[in-house]
């Protein structure tokens, strides 16, 4: 494993803030940043770079949901998919970082893509709509063993 600490947006020139930063320790780096540089972080053309674990962080983080609604989506797409794009289950077809069945890509009128940023925002849409917010999600999951 590569330990990193990783400053988003980086490149923009830094502006003194009031706003807390936060460090959370993902897969394959340690993010450390502000609400405010999340946002630009994943506005600037180095999202392309980035894994989806953190893509994932960058926006929920950014939306204002709180560390533990991020704990919660971290382990239910931990499992589902280990946060692979192309993650593909044979025997459902599911498919991607929330493992949407076909149906549920036809369903919520989205176009199945590989994109991770596309799919974090379907998947955390899916997530709002039908559990409110992530621990909901993440419960049903512990309990069905499915979301």
């Amino acid at each position: 494993m590569c330990t990193q600490v990783f400053t988003p947006a980086h490149a923009l020139p830094a502006q003194p803030s009031k706003e807390r930063a936060v460090t959370v320790a993902l897969e394959y780096i340690n993010v450390n940043t502000t609400r405010t540089d999340a946002k630009k972080a994943l506005a600037s053309t180095y999202v392309k770079y980035f894994d989806a674990q953190t893509i994932a962080f960058l926006t929920e983080y950014s939306s204002g949901k709180s560390m533990t609604e991020w704990k919660c989506l971290n382990s239910l797409w931990s499992h589902e998919s280990h946060f692979n794009p192309k993650a593909l289950n044979m025997g459902s077809h599911a498919y991607g970082i929330a493992q949407f069945l076909p149906s549920t890509w036809g369903n919520y009128n989205v176009v199945k893509t590989p994109e991770a940023k596309l799919q974090i925002k379907y998947g955390l849409h899916y997530i709002q709509t039908r559990y409110g917010d992530a621990c909901n999600a993440w419960k049903f999951w512990q309990e069905h063993g499915w979301y």
